[in-house]
């Protein structure tokens, strides 16, 4: 503990120095990071925040997706709860699976042992950001959409098969249901407010993890020869989005930058698991299992993108 907190203590010093010594640099790498929270997180995450909070605490997530919990039992291992936080996650991306799980396991709509399952695969990149970034900005091509998306979805959902077996997720799926439900003297009004709020607090905390990791990013992609070969794939693991920008303008093989960017986009950077770790804190679910389902995942990526794509 002492140590990591050293690591910490040094990081930020020399993020300072840094700052200090340089603040063109870090202005530029601080605006990429603003630009990304402000065009793409925020508009597209925060309506889904606002809206699944409400559902979350009304606890009807079971009234609509009771009809498909059979399903969702048999083929995934998921409770109707759980396939919601699956579901979501899929769909709006980075950190909204892991926050959904963190959050409908505090409330005691799912089990430990199914949110640390739903933690190594339901939360990943949203077919918005692989299409529009991934697609178009690392790969420059619209012919890239179909390898990507079922390179990357299929690597996930092996994931899933792997972890399912470790966490023995067969047989009953049923999530818990509340002892308590929300009280019906708070108002819709009220409910709204406070989701409002609850989701404007985490996009910006998102943000504040999102500039730091661009800054970060932004060192590495200084670092003289024969350091900055070896940070083009250090900033991708970093931060995802400089990352997979600055492997696609390298001159690196058409193999190499593939996998490349297939990894960094399965992994979602360090920025990501540091913003996923704020979503789960309070829940007291371990980032270690998150980062087990993303490891999985990447080298399964890896190994689907040299078995198809690689010739």
């Amino acid at each position: 503990m002492l140590m990591k907190r050293k690591g910490i203590l040094f990081l930020i010093l020399f993020l300072l120095l840094y700052l200090l010594l340089f603040p063109e640099e870090a202005l530029k790498s601080s605006c990429v990071g603003v630009n990304l929270w402000f065009h793409t997180i925020l508009p597209s995450l925060l309506p889904f925040l606002i809206l699944s909070k409400i559902l979350v605490d009304t606890g009807t997530i079971r009234t609509i997706l009771h009809p498909l919990e059979p399903f969702f039992c048999y083929f995934f291992g998921l409770s109707a709860e759980g396939a919601y936080a699956w579901i979501l996650g899929m769909f709006c991306g980075f950190p909204m699976g892991a926050r959904l799980t963190a959050e409908l396991y505090q409330k005691g709509r799912i089990e430990r042992e199914e949110a640390e399952y739903l933690l190594t695969f339901s939360n990943h990149a949203s077919p918005a950001f692989l299409s529009s970034y991934v697609v178009m900005n690392g790969f420059g091509s619209k012919e890239m959409l179909l390898p990507v998306f079922s390179i990357l979805y299929l690597a996930n959902l092996i994931t899933c098969v792997c972890f399912r077996i470790v966490y023995h997720r067969f047989g009953t799926c049923s999530g818990r249901m509340p002892k308590k439900e929300v009280s019906k003297q708070i108002s819709i009004g009220n409910l709204l407010d406070t989701s409002i709020m609850n989701g404007f607090e985490i996009i910006t905390r998102l943000g504040g993890y999102i500039i730091l990791f661009s800054i970060i990013s932004g060192i590495l992609m200084q670092l003289p020869n024969p350091f900055r070969f070896a940070a083009l794939y250090l900033g991708g693991m970093i931060e995802i989005t400089t990352g997979i920008s600055n492997l696609s303008a390298t001159g690196l093989s058409y193999s190499q930058k593939t996998i490349a960017i297939l990894m960094c986009t399965a992994f979602g950077g360090l920025s990501t698991v540091a913003q996923t770790n704020a979503m789960i804190q309070e829940s007291h679910l371990s980032i270690y299992v998150y980062l087990k389902g993303k490891l999985v995942c990447t080298v399964l990526t890896g190994l689907l993108g040299l078995l198809f794509l690689v010739k």
